[in-house]
């Protein structure tokens, strides 16, 4: 009888032996499995943080051309007031200088 009841002791002391190897087997793998879904959350937080960088370098730079663009339709378009005005005292001044010699 005290055989059988150490016997059963053992047995229990065996399968809790097993169930805490188990256990610790399980932690490994959920802290394994945790450890990836960090690094892949941090991996995709990453790429979004680039594209979304990319994507405003990309609007800040067609905004920049279309102010360039604009500035220099405007100069274009001083340049051709400024001809017209420097044709028209073109032509004043000859036109004084021709009463001038008549």
């Amino acid at each position: 009888m005290i055989e059988g009841t150490i016997k059963e002791i053992r047995d229990a002391e065996k399968k809790a032996d097993e169930m805490v190897q188990e256990a610790k087997r399980q932690s490994l793998k959920i802290s394994q499995e945790a450890e990836e879904a960090s690094k892949k959350l941090y991996a995709d937080m990453v790429s979004e943080a680039q594209q979304k960088a990319e994507k405003l370098r990309e609007s800040a730079e067609n905004s920049e051309k279309q102010r360039t663009d604009e500035a220099l339709k405007q100069t274009e378009k001083e340049i051709e007031s400024m001809k017209a005005a420097a044709i028209g005292r073109k032509n004043e001044a000859v036109d004084l200088i021709i009463s001038e010699l008549i």
